[in-house]
């Protein structure tokens, strides 16, 4: 009898890439469930659970993450030169 490791994590997407990660979280059928938000910020937690096979999808959310951040930092440091 083989057990299957399962993996938790949270993570925090930003509001405007929701629909972006819920799509590559069904294409891969990885469980998932909003566990809070953020409104201040426009984020919502999401927990996800994941076996072995699926780390290459979350690493790629993370990547979708990492570079909204890094867009929206640019888009802010190009406002307050602006100023």
């Amino acid at each position: 009898m083989s057990t299957r490791l399962i993996t938790k994590k949270e993570l925090s997407i930003p509001a405007a890439i929701v629909t972006e990660v819920a799509v590559v979280l069904l294409e891969n059928e990885i469980n998932n469930d909003i566990i809070g938000a953020d409104t201040e910020i426009d984020e919502v937690l999401i927990e996800v659970q994941f076996e072995r096979e699926h780390r290459d999808v979350i690493h790629h959310i993370e990547d979708m993450i990492s570079d909204y951040q890094e867009t929206e930092e640019e888009e802010d440091d190009d406002d307050e030169e602006e100023d």
